[in-house]
């Protein structure tokens, strides 16, 4: 996390509300995290190739593998909107940053991994995602959304035109807490 993610807050939940819905933005960072249960928040972790809620846990060495998930925060152009429940009903947000963060798993984990294939690209800040939702599969329980397929289009940061050049030269860096320099906020 990055000072300003840090100072300006949690950025809200990316969602796709219906198929053809696009997300898109610069990457400003991304971490990993333990991937936890919808409906009861406990921690999953994969036995037998299933994913089991910790609850259901007999063998420590069954903790040993824990079910992941990237978060990637972008910043895109404010909408002024989001969604909620399983229902999708649409949230206004007054103060909207456009900041978002893109839970990456399941089938948008596997999308990502092909953008990043034909891009021939890897991770990094400054680069550029776009995330269409394109299809949706057999819903498995009311409880749950159907699966979405997705779309994941990514523009190294070297081609991404909403970032600066300025940005992308390592020559230019300023250490913002070197002596004589105030912070900028």
């Amino acid at each position: 996390m990055n000072a300003d993610s840090f100072l300006g807050g949690a950025a809200v939940a990316a969602k796709w509300p219906a198929v053809g819905y696009v997300v898109e933005g610069t990457v400003v960072d991304w971490r990993m995290s333990h991937q936890t249960d919808y409906e009861t928040s406990e921690p999953l972790y994969w036995v037998a190739k299933r994913m089991v809620k910790r609850s259901a846990i007999t063998e420590p060495a069954d903790l040993l593998n824990p079910v992941m998930q990237l978060i990637m925060n972008i910043q895109g152009k404010p909408t002024g909107e989001t969604w909620e429940g399983l229902g999708n009903v649409r949230k206004a947000l007054p103060n909207d940053d456009g900041a978002r963060a893109v839970y990456i798993k399941g089938l948008l984990q596997t999308a990502f991994k092909s953008a990043l294939r034909t891009a021939q690209a890897k991770l990094e800040q400054n680069a550029y995602v776009r995330i269409e939702r394109i299809a949706d599969g057999v819903q498995p329980d009311r409880k749950k959304q159907a699966p979405h397929d997705y779309k994941v289009i990514w523009t190294p940061a070297a081609q991404n035109p909403h970032v600066a050049q300025s940005f992308l030269d390592e020559s230019d860096d300023v250490d913002p807490f070197a002596p004589g320099t105030p912070p900028s906020f």
